[in-house]
C-alpha cells in the first residue's frame, strides 16, 4: 500500500486513456450541479480534499470508463471496457473518489448534459473570489453553458487545450488586457481585479499541474495479494461519505460476474413492488428475500455468502430458480395491491415484514382465501405491534422455520403468533391500541380498506392525499361542549378524508355536512360506520349526549372491525342500537 501525491492533470490524462477505471461495483454518478460547483469552490480556496483510494490489479474484474460527458441517465453497460476486464491485464480502479474525479473531468476535460441533451461546458468568472457571492456561501461563480460565454467568464477546458503550454502569468496578462476595455472601473478597482484574475489563473493551473492538492492511497494488487473479498470489505469501510455503498451493492458486485442479469432483475422487481413509487422498497429487499428462500439467512452484508464455493452454489440456485422467484414476487405485489391495498409508505412501519410473505408464496404459490386472510392478519399484526423493529434479520430468519416450506394447512399464523407471544410481544388488538396516537394512521387505514375496498391513499390527483378529519369539528367541541383532547381526538371521532374535501368541510356541523353528502348519493356507512347515523344523519345533533353516544358506538364498531381483520375474531357489538331524536339538528353555533 502506497500513499503519494498525484497531479490532477496526470489523473485526468489516465482517465482519458482508460488507464484509470471504475469497477462495476461502483454506482452511477449522482452529484448534482451544486455539488460539482462546491467542489470547485473548495479547491479554489485551497481547502483539503479527502484522499482518493485506488486499486491496481490484474484480476478479471469488469471495468467501466468514466463518462466524457456526464449523463445521469446513461446506460452503464455502454461504458464497459472489455479489453480491460479480462485477467492478466493491468488496470487501476477507483475505489473511493468517483464523484470527485468524474466532476473534475467534466469541468476541465469534458462537459455535462442538460435535460434537453445539450452538452454544457464549464466557465468560471475570473473576477470573483474576494467576497462571497450574494445569497450564497461560495466565492466563485461557475456556469455550465452550451454556447461560449464572453469575458469575464473563462472556459476551464482551455487550461488543458488552448492554454495547456502557456504559463499562468502569460494567460492572466492576456485576459487582463482583454478585460481592460470592456469593464467600467476605477483605477483601484482595476488593480484589484487584475490581481484577482492573476490569482485565479495561478490557482487553477496549480490545481492541475502540481502534486500537492490530491493524495492517493493505492492498493497494489500486483505486487501484493489483495483478494476480491478483502476489496469488497474495504468498499464497505471507505464509502462512509458521499455516495455510500449498500450491502446490496456488494452482493451485486460479487454475483454479477456469474449472472449478468441479477441487478437488472432485482431493480425491475423493486420497481414493480413500489407501485409507481408509492411505496419505498429498497434494492436490498429482493436480495434479502432470495437469500432467505435459498436458506442463506437474511443478512446481506456477509461477503462470505457470495464468494468461493458457497457463492457459486448460491448463484447457481438463484439463476436456475429465478422464474419461480419472479412469480413469487409478482404474487407478493398482487397481494400488496389487491389484498392489503397499500398505496402509501406512510402506513408501512417495517418492510422486513414482507419477507416472510415472499417466503410463503415462494414455497406455497396461489394460496386460497383462508390463507390470504391469515396473511393479511399476520401483516397487520407485524406492523401494529412492531414485530420486526429491533432485530429485523434475526426475526426474518426465525420466521423461515414456519413459512420456508410447503404448508399444506395454509399460512401458519397460529405458529407465528405463538412465537411472538412467547417473546413478550403483543399479538391481539386491545382497547389501549385504539387510544394510541402512534397507531392511529394504521388503524384508520385498516378500517377504511375493509369498508371501502380501497386505500385512502389511492388518490387520483396529487395534493388530495388523505387527512385525518374530526367528524364532530374539534374547535366546536372544545369551545362549546367543553371537550378535552382525549374525547375530541378519540378514534371514534376520526376518519380519513381527501384533503380537498376536508378544506370544503371546514367547521360545518356533522348533521348538515353528512346530510348534504347523503343527498348527493354518498354511502355514509363507509365514513360513519354506525348504520343508524348513516341512515339518518339528522340524528347527529351537536350536543354532548349525541356526541358521546356517536363516538362510543363508532369506537366499538372500529374495534369490532379490527378484531375481525387483525385477530380473525368476529365479535358482536355489545351495545344495543341507540335511539335518538331525529328532529332537525341544532343550528350552527356562533
Amino acid at each position: 500500500m502506497s500513499y503519494k501525491p498525484k497531479s490532477l492533470f496526470r489523473m485526468l490524462e489516465d482517465v482519458e486513456q482508460k488507464q484509470l477505471l471504475l469497477p462495476h461495483i461502483q454506482r452511477p454518478f449522482v452529484w448534482d450541479e451544486d455539488q460539482m460547483v462546491r467542489l470547485f469552490d473548495s479547491l479554489m480556496r485551497n481547502y483539503p480534499v479527502q484522499t482518493l483510494l485506488f486499486w491496481r490489479t490484474k484480476e478479471p474484474i469488469k471495468a467501466r470508463r468514466f463518462m466524457t460527458v456526464v449523463d445521469r441517465d446513461a446506460d452503464l453497460s455502454t461504458l464497459y471496457v472489455p479489453e480491460k476486464s479480462v485477467a492478466d491485464v493491468e488496470k487501476t480502479f477507483v475505489l473511493d473518489g468517483q464523484q470527485r474525479l468524474q466532476t473534475l473531468y467534466a469541468l476541465f476535460r469534458g462537459a455535462i448534459l442538460d435535460p434537453q441533451h445539450a452538452s454544457l461546458e464549464a466557465y468560471v468568472d475570473l473576477t470573483q473570489g474576494r467576497r462571497e457571492l450574494e445569497g450564497t456561501d461560495m466565492l466563485y461563480r461557475l456556469k455550465f453553458s452550451a454556447e461560449p460565454l464572453k469575458l469575464p467568464y473563462y472556459r476551464l477546458r482551455n487550461l488543458m487545450e488552448r492554454d495547456a503550454q502557456r504559463d499562468a502569468a502569460t494567460i492572466a496578462d492576456d485576459l487582463n488586457d482583454a478585460l481592460d476595455p470592456i469593464l467600467t472601473e476605477t483605477a483601484e478597482e482595476r488593480r484589484l481585479r487584475s490581481r484577482q484574475v492573476n490569482r485565479n489563473i495561478a490557482q487553477m493551473r496549480t490545481l492541475l499541474r502540481e502534486e500537492q492538492h490530491f493524495w492517493v492511497e493505492e492498493l497494489d494488487g500486483i505486487a501484493n495479494k489483495f483478494e476480491y473479498r478483502k476489496i469488497l470489505d474495504i468498499f464497505v469501510r471507505v464509502n462512509s461519505g458521499g455516495t455510500k455503498l449498500t450491502a446490496s451493492d456488494l452482493m451485486f458486485a460479487a454475483l454479477k460476474e456469474g449472472w449478468e442479469d441479477i441487478e437488472e432483475n432485482t431493480e425491475q422487481t423493486v420497481e414493480m413492488l413500489n407501485l409507481s413509487d408509492r411505496l419505498k422498497f429498497e434494492s436490498s429487499f429482493p436480495l434479502k428475500c432470495l437469500l432467505v428462500a435459498h436458506g442463506e439467512g437474511a443478512e446481506v452484508n456477509e461477503v462470505s455468502k457470495f464468494t468461493g464455493e458457497r457463492g457459486e452454489r448460491l448463484l447457481k440456485g438463484l439463476r436456475e430458480d429465478w422464474d419461480r422467484s419472479e412469480a413469487a414476487f409478482q404474487e407478493l405485489r398482487d397481494f400488496i395491491e389487491q389484498e392489503l391495498r397499500l398505496f402509501s409508505d406512510k402506513v408501512v412501519r417495517s418492510y422486513n415484514a414482507f419477507v416472510p410473505l415472499f417466503s410463503f408464496l415462494y414455497h406455497n404459490p396461489k394460496p386460497n382465501e383462508a390463507s390470504r386472510a391469515r396473511m393479511r392478519a399476520y401483516y397487520h399484526k407485524a406492523q401494529l405491534f412492531n414485530w420486526f423493529g429491533a432485530s429485523g434479520d434475526a426475526t426474518i430468519n426465525a420466521m423461515h422455520q414456519f413459512v420456508g416450506q410447503r404448508c399444506p394447512a395454509g399460512f401458519p399464523l397460529e405458529d407465528i403468533v405463538a412465537y411472538f407471544k412467547r417473546r413478550g410481544f403483543q399479538t391481539e388488538i386491545s382497547d389501549a391500541n385504539l387510544s394510541d396516537n402512534r397507531m392511529r394512521a394504521l388503524l384508520l387505514s385498516i378500517v377504511y380498506v375493509d369498508r371501502s375496498g380501497t386505500s385512502p391513499f389511492n388518490v387520483r390527483f396529487k395534493g388530495n392525499e388523505p387527512h385525518v378529519d374530526h367528524i364532530y369539528p374539534q374547535s366546536m367541541l372544545r369551545n362549546h361542549l367543553g371537550q378535552l383532547s382525549a374525547q375530541i381526538n378519540d378514534i371514534g371521532n376520526l376518519r380519513y378524508v381527501g384533503a380537498t374535501d376536508n378544506v370544503r368541510k371546514r367547521a360545518e356541523l356533522p348533521a348538515d355536512y353528512f346530510g348534504r353528502l347523503k343527498r348527493d348519493g354518498i354511502d355514509l356507512a363507509r365514513h360513519l360506520l354506525v348504520q343508524e347515523f348513516a341512515d339518518t344523519p339528522a340524528q347527529m345533533k351537536f350536543d354532548l349526549t349525541t356526541f358521546t353516544a356517536f363516538r362510543e358506538r363508532r369506537r366499538a364498531e372500529i374495534r369490532r372491525t379490527l378484531r375481525r381483520v387483525v385477530d380473525l375474531v368476529d365479535e358482536p357489538i355489545p351495545l344495543s342500537p341507540v335511539t335518538l331524536d331525529a328532529s332537525p339538528a341544532a343550528p350552527a353555533v356562533s
